[in-house]
């Protein structure tokens, strides 16, 4: 079920060449270097971005969060290791709560959802005993917070404004109702959601209260047959389509499942980690690796891709 195939994106990230400005016509700007620094970054992975465009990351490795303007400059971080409440342990994924009231981080390691002002004053830990190493978190319009786990394989749902538990689903398994490391989460505005299930491969699109809808995998990606299938960060755009981290590059889902480009190594993706989309046209993508840990802001048009608009997925008998 969790795939074992070794990837070879590190050393092949060593070995790739400088891209020409031609081919990088979509790269708006890129900022930010590896290491520990203020304003280094060492595996970044949550990405979220405020309506006024400045940029928060989870700085995984270096346990904090910061927050870059939208032109990249360090405006503030806050965190550090530890197991106190207002410490991280490996922060995963963030989100930034309606009028950019607050930051919403899964603190991996520490096994709770923490939340924070943007000044990185603690504001709630959510501690349940359905987390243990949470690491996707979304919130819908209406005020819940959807968080998966990759400890116990399930998508765990919470009342954002008390954090009091609403409901949870999932097991861990390879059958189509069961999860195997859900990366990722995002939700749409019919309120489905929408998980990257990697040790499965597979894109699966649920109802709020956890019947399946839809299940994507390889043969729906149509991708090469001999391509490994490494599914990483999604989120979702302003006409609700599903966009996605596939290997190195950045996908739409059409409604029948076929992933089609939006952004190539061409573009400058080295190794995406996860991904965030702002209706001013923007794609957000951090990336990661040995060697680099940055942040990557691309020009989008939704408009490009308005006929492959995932609008509704039905109910299916599974």
């Amino acid at each position: 079920m969790h795939l074992m195939k070794r990837l070879s994106w590190f050393g092949d990230f060593r070995n790739s060449s400088l891209k020409s400005d031609h081919d990088q016509a979509k790269l708006i700007r890129r900022f930010g270097k590896k290491g520990k620094r203020k304003g280094q970054m060492d595996m970044p992975g949550g990405i979220a971005v405020s309506s006024e465009g400045d940029i928060v990351i989870a700085d995984s490795d270096n346990h904090r969060v910061q927050i870059f303007s939208p032109e990249g400059s360090l405006k503030r971080k806050f965190g550090e290791k530890g197991l106190d409440p207002d410490q991280f342990c490996y922060p995963k994924g963030v989100v930034i709560t309606p009028g950019d009231q607050s930051i919403v981080v899964t603190d991996s390691a520490n096994s709770a959802v923490k939340v924070f002002d943007f000044r990185g004053k603690l504001l709630h830990v959510l501690e349940h005993s359905e987390f243990r190493l949470p690491h996707g978190i979304s919130l819908t319009k209406d005020g819940y917070l959807i968080v998966t786990d990759i400890f116990y394989h399930k998508v765990v749902v919470l009342y954002a404004a008390s954090g009091n538990l609403s409901h949870s689903f999932g097991t861990y398994g390879d059958a189509d109702t069961q999860l195997d490391h859900p990366y990722h989460v995002t939700t749409n505005v019919n309120k489905q959601i929408i998980v990257s299930d990697y040790g499965n491969a597979a894109i699966k699109i649920f109802h709020f209260e956890g019947k399946l809808l839809r299940r994507f995998n390889s043969r729906d990606f149509r991708l090469p047959a001999d391509d490994y299938i490494h599914l990483s960060g999604l989120t979702v755009d302003s006409d609700d389509n599903t966009i996605v981290l596939c290997n190195r590059e950045v996908y739409i889902i059409a409604k029948n499942g076929r992933l089609w480009e939006v952004l190539t190594e061409k573009d400058g993706l080295t190794i995406p980690l996860n991904i965030a989309v702002t209706s001013a046209g923007c794609i957000y993508v951090v990336n990661g690796g040995p060697d680099a840990s940055e942040v990557c802001v691309f020009r989008y048009n939704k408009d490009d891709y308005r006929s492959l608009n995932t609008l509704g997925y039905y109910a299916i008998s599974i």
